[in-house]
């Protein structure tokens, strides 16, 4: 993968312009079962709380941006059990044990993905992001079963839209990936935002292909990197008004 595709032009507010919204899927949409590896820690002897995973991968996918701006880790897959492994260190996992305790989580994953909870107020921003006019997209890097895992968790009916890395046969942040968002909604990147919680892969990928970026960020933690943020999914929709409201000028 080129060094080039980290690379991408000095970010724009969000404007009035906006008409289409591509959503990560792990970290962003869909969450990592906080309560089902707590417990199975628990089952091992280790004192876990969600609380502390929250953490821990809070941190992790803020260490998950630098490592892809460094080259490493440059695939999903790459990243799969490192990640794991530093969320669980993170969380009070002592380093010696947390390989072995990652690859739990992946035996895990690749039985029933683990980014499989939905909280309500995911279902709750979509739907009045729809009511507002906006046409939804996902595109996610995943092993080909990102429609499944939105069938599960009730989430395909928001989505004009669904592009799964390993179905394309490309990943973030290489642009193509974007662009066949952009395609399939028939509209212009320029009219378009990507939201995520890794800078590198996300925010930079969607940026290489036209679009915004809006940088998921529940600690606060990216403040060295220059683009949109907000806390909490529901954030959209102090940034992004009723597309009805607006003027041709982007004004509401």
């Amino acid at each position: 993968m080129s060094e080039d595709i980290f690379r991408a032009p000095a970010p724009a507010p969000l404007g009035g312009h906006v008409r289409a919204v591509f959503f990560d899927a792990g970290n962003t949409l869909t969450y990592l079962d906080l309560a089902w590896i707590a417990a199975r820690l628990r089952e091992d002897g280790w004192d876990m709380d969600e609380e502390s995973l929250f953490y821990g991968q809070c941190v992790a996918s803020y260490e998950a941006s630098r490592m892809a701006l460094l080259m490493k880790y440059p695939t999903d897959s790459d990243r799969q059990v490192p990640y794991f492994s530093r969320v669980l260190e993170l969380a009070g996992i002592p380093k010696d044990f947390t390989e072995d305790c990652a690859m739990i989580l992946a035996e895990e994953h690749k039985r029933s993905i683990l980014w499989r909870n939905v909280p309500p107020f995911v279902h709750a921003t979509l739907d009045e992001l729809k009511n507002r006019g906006y046409i939804l997209g996902v595109v996610s890097n995943t092993d080909g079963r990102l429609k499944a895992l939105l069938d599960r968790t009730r989430l395909t009916r928001f989505f004009k839209c669904i592009i799964d890395s390993s179905v394309v046969g490309v990943e973030k942040p290489h642009p193509a990936i974007f662009e066949r968002a952009v395609e399939a909604v028939e509209t212009e990147p320029s009219s378009c935002i990507y939201v995520g919680d890794i800078y590198a892969v996300d925010i930079e990928g969607a940026r290489r292909a036209g679009l915004g970026g809006v940088l998921l960020d529940p600690m606060r933690l990216h403040n060295e990197f220059d683009c949109v943020k907000i806390t909490k999914l529901p954030d959209l929709l102090d940034l992004l008004p009723p597309v009805a409201n607006r003027t041709g000028d982007g004004t509401t």
